[in-house]
């Protein structure tokens, strides 16, 4: 939209302080030696943090602001907090993190959790593994040009659009490359992150952009050229990007029109705004021993730079003799830091940041109008597009990574061998009582197999997911809602081919009940079975924080839901204390519904009691009353056609409730997963404390 992107404006950032809360090992106190077993085993297998942290400051006051038009480069060393205040910036701090300060659009405050903003500000990781490596370069950005359209975009308009930022970023020879990852070969590093940035470019309605060292894997022409391409573009559409880099070369810095260097020093940080003019000139702030003083931009010369970041009475040719970078982090070593705050404190370039920052706060709109003002800039609506239209799309491209995905046929073949399996072991039981037992056993056996399959197998799969769907759901890409229930829906099918594969291969074989109607209730128990067990997995991945601890929980629940299945040992032999686990256990539902289905009405041969007084003989056994002996738990509610419906039903509300349940806490497992990975030990070990 060419009027939107006219809109000029200026994003500030006022003494942003961001502190990190303490953390204590509590009730886990026990495990804080670090030889401890069970410190090893939390960490490895529930994904526990049970180290004691100190609070710290990882930004301390820091300003600036960035035109529309403008590009800001952040410097500093690995622990200076570049990452964190990309993340103040663009609203997507860790929820544990405390922020401090304002962000201001046009001097109006924006609120620490605005999803519009969101939109508006995308963030690119410096995180590179968060695409699904089975879709190639082209659909990866075909999906987010989908995500982030109105939705009522031709497919030639989206078509043209991804090749257009397939073409800017060098990528249209690999448009039909798979993204790939460690166990599928695709692009190649540097290829990757271009992918990583386009993905977040292609939307829009985005206006700002803050990218986190996009530039690490690539050649330095590919940086250089990347670069140049989105100062190009900010300058042409007026747009704004604040960009953190590793060591640039100064043919790259000279591309920018700001500079800010953060300081790592311990407990205060300290920012130089720079800008560029006709060979390269410089604007700092700062914000320093936590008076928070911030400077505005005035045209400087790399002299200036000398006179900030080089010891009086050091020679500029001997100090100077690097690139821009290597200069102006050549501050960083604590004996020369406090003396490069103290020159730049004196600088007028400082006093001018304040002012500005200050004109700016004073231009701002009215109270009354703020509103008004930011729905100008930010987008109206929380997405770009429908529900309806998400669900089409987010379908779509569940398919191609169902089909694309080898388990998906591997589930095919081992629902076909453990049929095989499971009906030679039974395909030799008589009509007989030892037949009868016999087919029990295939009956608790087939219902264990296909619960323990249906979940094994969704446990990877939905780790693999998630850490995508975070990535689209930070960026307001869809609903996470909307992606679960399509998640639910395009599974089915394959739970319905598994237990179809497994109950026709087996059940002919074993020689159960015949007839269309026994034949269809023990299939579609099977498939409720399927459904409690992938619903099983997808819970299990929204509470844990990690696939091995997933992986364990769900073997221990399966082995205990086997356990008080009703079959060894039958339901009235379980003690008191246990027994109340059969009944909000499927196996037990599906044990019984698919029993009463084989024995009601049938008949078999066998011993048979005929008096009071023991006296037996051979002859036929009536299949109901067999089913009196084993004391099912729900044998008194109705008749057994009804007690068998109510059994399948509930398998069916057990899936429904565990779905219910995993889609309300899949936001918590997305706060574990950021916390996990979104600081770097050298901020962890910074302290307030002496």
């Amino acid at each position: 939209d060419v009027d939107v992107k006219e809109k000029e404006f200026v994003l500030s950032f006022e003494d942003i302080t961001v502190h990190v809360p303490s953390k204590s090992t509590g009730c886990l106190s026990c495990c804080s030696n670090k030889n401890s077993p069970l410190r090893h085993y939390g960490q490895e297998y529930f994904g526990m943090s049970v180290e004691q942290r100190d609070a710290f400051y990882t930004l301390d006051r820091v300003s600036g602001y960035v035109k529309s038009g403008e590009t800001l480069l952040v410097l500093g060393k690995s622990g200076s907090g570049k990452s964190t205040l990309l993340k103040s910036i663009c609203s997507r701090l860790n929820q544990t993190d405390e922020l401090y300060g304002s962000v201001s659009l046009n001097g109006v405050p924006i609120g620490k959790s605005n999803q519009s903003w969101r939109r508006m500000c995308s963030y690119v990781s410096a995180d590179d593994g968060t695409h699904s490596p089975v879709l190639t370069v082209g659909e990866t950005f075909t999906f987010a040009a989908q995500c982030t359209s109105d939705g009522h975009s031709t497919e030639k308009e989206i078509a043209d659009t991804v090749d257009f930022f397939l073409s800017a970023l060098g990528l249209s020879h690999v448009k039909d490359t798979v993204v790939g990852d460690e166990n599928l070969r695709g692009v190649s590093g540097g290829q990757k992150r271009r992918v990583t940035v386009g993905e977040m470019l292609i939307d829009p309605n985005s206006r700002v952009y803050c990218l986190d060292n996009i530039t690490d894997g690539l050649a330095s022409t590919d940086s250089f050229s990347l670069i140049q391409q989105i100062s190009a573009a900010c300058k042409k559409y007026r747009m704004a990007a604040v960009i953190t880099l590793l060591q640039p070369s100064d043919e790259i810095v000279q591309l920018f029109d700001k500079l800010l260097v953060l300081s790592s020093k311990k407990n205060m940080s300290y920012v130089f705004i720079c800008q560029m003019s006709s060979l390269f000139s410089i604007l700092s702030s700062s914000t320093f021993l936590g008076q928070g003083q911030t400077a505005y931009f005035g045209p400087v010369d790399r002299g200036i730079l000398q006179s900030v970041f080089l010891e009086e009475g050091v020679d500029a040719e001997k100090g100077d003799s690097g690139g821009i970078a290597d200069l102006v982090m050549s501050q960083t070593t604590s004996s020369m830091e406090d003396s490069a705050i103290s020159r730049f404190k004196t600088s007028p370039t400082n006093l001018n940041l304040t002012k500005e920052l200050d004109a700016i706060k004073a231009n701002a709109v009215s109270l009354n109008d703020r509103e008004s003002v930011l729905k100008e800039f930010l987008p109206a609506e929380k997405y770009s597009t429908s529900r309806l239209y998400q669900l089409r799309i987010i379908a779509s491209r569940r398919r191609k990574l169902i089909f694309r995905n080898s388990m998906t046929y591997a589930r095919s073949v081992i629902a076909i061998v453990f049929g095989v399996i499971v009906g030679s072991l039974f395909a030799a039981l008589q009509q007989d009582t030892i037949g009868a037992l016999g087919r029990s056993g295939y009956i608790f056996l087939s219902s264990f197999l296909v619960l323990m399959l249906s979940s094994a197998v969704t446990i990877p799969d939905g780790f693999r997911q998630r850490i995508t769907l975070f990535k689209h759901r930070d960026s307001e890409f869809y609903s996470g809602r909307m992606a679960y229930v399509v998640q639910v829906v395009m599974d089915l099918p394959l739970s319905i081919l598994e237990a179809t594969l497994i109950a026709t291969i087996s059940y002919w074989w074993v020689g159960m009940t015949p007839g269309a109607d026994h034949f269809f209730f023990f299939l579609g128990t099977l498939i409720g079975l399927e459904c409690v067990g992938q619903a099983f997995a997808r819970f299990l991945c929204a509470v844990s924080r990690t696939q091995v601890s997933a992986n364990v929980a769900s073997s221990l629940c399966i082995l205990l839901f086997a356990t008080v299945g009703g079959f060894m040992p039958a339901y009235s032999t379980i003690t008191w204390v246990l027994r109340w686990l059969s009944w909000v256990t499927p196996v037990t539902y599906a044990f019984e519904g698919m029993m009463i289905n084989q024995f009601d009405g049938t008949t078999f041969f066998g011993l048979v009691i005929v008096d009071k007084n023991g006296t037996s003989t051979f002859g036929n056994v009536d299949g109901t009353k067999y089913l009196s002996s084993q004391s099912l738990p729900r044998s008194q509610w109705g008749t057994n056609t009804q007690i068998k419906i109510f059994d399948c039903l509930m398998l069916f509300v057990f899936a429904m409730v565990l779905d219910v349940i995993a889609m309300k806490y899949q936001e918590s497992s997305r706060d574990w997963y950021f916390n996990k990975i979104r600081r770097s030990r050298a901020t962890v070990a910074h302290s307030t404390e002496g």
